[in-house]
């Protein structure tokens, strides 16, 4: 993993993935200068940080989702590095804003989507089958003829947890799909044509997007008997199937040191970049397909919900 570093952090809430993200931080040798688990806390270690008493070399933010927009800004126009967890907002007109707005001031932002270094991802996107589905989504356009459509199906459930209530299930679950969606999909491919829902309450979702010459199925649950974590892909008459949670039998924290390791060595390169290498927006990717995946989710919010809403108001 990453070799020990000398850095020194902020923590800005200290619950259980804020600990988890400390524990394992302090492992690699970051020493953390500031800890809040309140916005008064944290309000007062932004002044601290505005008057120059403290000098954090990065923020991690892991307090509730709905208070990420706030903290996210403030690292934003302070051009302080910031791995924040998942979701990046639960607006997608912030993030689209967050996108424009961290890439004028080449502000670091990192979001917390760990599945990406799931070992099965890992293992995935080394196969055949993933370069030749990358290669067809990214060049479509060239196509002269129609094909079919690659498909794809995450499910992900688990049992009742009391923990992130704050937002319902599309930002706490479905959120890691959409993003993983965009982790292996070219973004000319991710072009939006339809959306729908088959279920929808604040503990489960079940929702089909139609975009550019791809097709995908989401089923997230957090009230369910059965735990599940799956990516079926299919392409051309193949398919894959990927368990995303086989690995948490071996080492549960595997993914979130793998995540660790990418925030530093992005960060590294941030800190040694000047503003014109093009070394400097090497992190944006990924913070890019974070906020595209807020903006895709936020569909189910600012669609599908409101047009039911509205339909109730109209009875």
């Amino acid at each position: 993993m990453q070799s020990s570093c000398s850095y020194k952090a902020i923590l800005i809430g200290n619950g259980t993935m804020g600990e988890r993200h400390k524990r394992l931080f302090e492992q690699d040798g970051v020493e953390f200068i500031g800890v809040a688990d309140t916005s008064a806390e944290a309000t007062a270690l932004f002044k601290r940080i505005k008057a120059g008493e403290l000098a954090p070399d990065f923020a991690v933010v892991a307090s509730p989702a709905v208070t990420h927009d706030e903290y996210v800004k403030k690292c934003i126009k302070t051009k302080l590095p910031v791995l924040v967890e998942k979701p990046v907002s639960v607006s997608g007109l912030d993030a689209l804003e967050y996108q424009k707005l961290a890439l004028k001031r080449c502000a670091f932002v990192f979001v917390g989507h760990s599945e990406r270094y799931n070992p099965a991802i890992e293992e995935f996107v080394k196969t055949d089958f993933c370069k030749e589905m990358q290669d067809y989504l990214k060049f479509w356009y060239l196509q002269k003829q129609d094909f079919a459509p690659v498909s794809f199906k995450f499910t992900r459930t688990h049992g009742f947890s009391p923990r992130n209530r704050d937002v319902s299930v599309e930002y706490d679950l479905m959120i890691h799909d959409m993003d993983l969606l965009n982790f292996f999909v070219d973004k000319n491919a991710m072009m939006y044509k339809s959306f729908h829902c088959e279920e929808l309450s604040d503990d489960r979702v079940h929702a089909f997007y139609d975009l550019s010459t791809l097709k995908a199925e989401f089923i997230a649950d957090r009230n369910c008997a059965t735990d599940s974590r799956m990516v079926e892909i299919s392409m051309n008459g193949r398919s894959v199937s990927l368990d995303l949670g086989a690995y948490r039998n071996g080492n549960p924290a595997y993914a979130l040191q793998k995540e660790h390791q990418a925030f530093l060595n992005c960060l590294s390169s941030y800190k040694n970049a000047t503003q014109d290498e093009d070394s400097a927006y090497d992190w944006y990717r990924g913070f890019y397909d974070a906020c595209n995946a807020v903006v895709l989710v936020s569909l189910i919010g600012e669609v599908y919900k409101k047009g039911r809403v509205n339909e109730t108001d109209a009875k």
